[in-house]
């Protein structure tokens, strides 16, 4: 019996250290997943944060005891069917009670589009139902929202004025645009418009809401996505009406951008999260060359600060191995 129940407590174990393996020390290490387009719960869900990217395929939720650790289990939640191809960017979102994940797709010949999935219950790791495609009445792309006070907002990318553009709408019910939707940046600067590189698509893309201390900003990124000077570039909300363009401040220059000395190229897609200690990190996609691809971008975490002025300081990308 003895020896039994010693062979019982070594197999629970070894299978509590596969489940959990941040419980019994193993440390972080860049990459995180070998996807790129992360987003990341800002904070923990039933002590865990949950951690999504593009796959392609399907919708995929990892989740962890840390940001850094956010990629230890993983739940595939949703499988596109045979017409929904190029599933990209998913972003999850808790409204009334259910949890929303927003994501781009492209039907069967249709042009890229916003669609959304809900919980069937208040579990984010359980099962969902897919509510098809949100009345955008154009071609979108990286799906996200910005919420202020009892407002949603449904942040979203353009692709059909030979540039990536984020324009915002207010979200009703989840799956209902009110008014009219309005553009809120566009490229603008050279190092928006891939200057340096032999890609030189015009991107601003992959909004993301980042707040501290009273303030909102959005955090995109910038340059073609296969250039290696793809970089984060940053709005700073004025107050006032969130649809009016002239309320975001855009900083002149990018915030987070390639360091060559590190061997981190055409870093972008940040998603920010706040760890149990209270510090602040970065979640963000980015390659190990400088060829002009958009084929090895992985998530990759990092630490970060506050300015004085109180914006971001996101540093330069680290290089690939265990995390600080």
């Amino acid at each position: 019996m003895y020896s039994m129940m010693k062979q019982l407590f070594c197999l629970v174990c070894a299978f509590a250290v596969v489940l959990s393996p941040c419980l019994y020390g193993q440390r972080a290490a860049n990459p995180l997943l070998p996807h790129a387009d992360p987003f990341i719960t800002a904070q923990p869900v039933q002590g865990r944060y949950l951690l999504l990217a593009t796959t392609g395929r399907n919708i995929t939720i990892w989740s962890g005891a840390t940001p850094a650790l956010a990629a230890t289990h993983a739940s595939v939640v949703f499988q596109a069917p045979a017409d929904l191809s190029e599933v990209w960017s998913p972003t999850l979102w808790q409204m009334d009670g259910r949890w929303w994940i927003y994501f781009t797709a492209r039907a069967a010949g249709k042009e890229h589009g916003i669609y959304a999935l809900v919980s069937d219950t208040a579990d984010p790791l359980g099962s969902y139902t897919f509510r098809g495609q949100v009345a955008l009445g154009r071609p979108a792309i990286d799906p996200s929202l910005l919420v202020l006070g009892p407002t949603r907002y449904l942040m979203y990318v353009t692709v059909d004025r030979g540039e990536n553009a984020i324009h915002m709408v207010r979200l009703g019910a989840p799956m209902t645009p009110e008014g009219a939707d309005a553009l809120i940046s566009e490229p603008e600067f050279a190092w928006e418009r891939g200057e340096g590189s032999t890609r030189t698509y015009p991107v601003n893309e992959g909004p993301t809401a980042l707040f501290h201390d009273g303030r909102t900003f959005i955090v995109y990124s910038a340059s073609d996505t296969a250039s290696p000077r793809y970089c984060l570039g940053l709005l700073t909300f004025a107050g006032g009406d969130p649809l009016v363009r002239s309320h975001w401040v855009k900083t002149a220059h990018p915030v987070f951008s390639a360091a060559p000395e590190n061997g981190i190229f055409g870093p972008g897609r940040g998603t920010f999260a706040r760890a149990p200690d209270g510090g602040d990190w970065l979640l963000y996609a980015a390659k190990s060359t400088d060829a002009p691809t958009a084929a090895g971008r992985a998530t990759r975490a990092q630490r970060f600060t506050w300015n004085v002025d109180g914006t971001p300081h996101f540093g330069v990308p680290q290089k690939d191995g265990p995390i600080e």
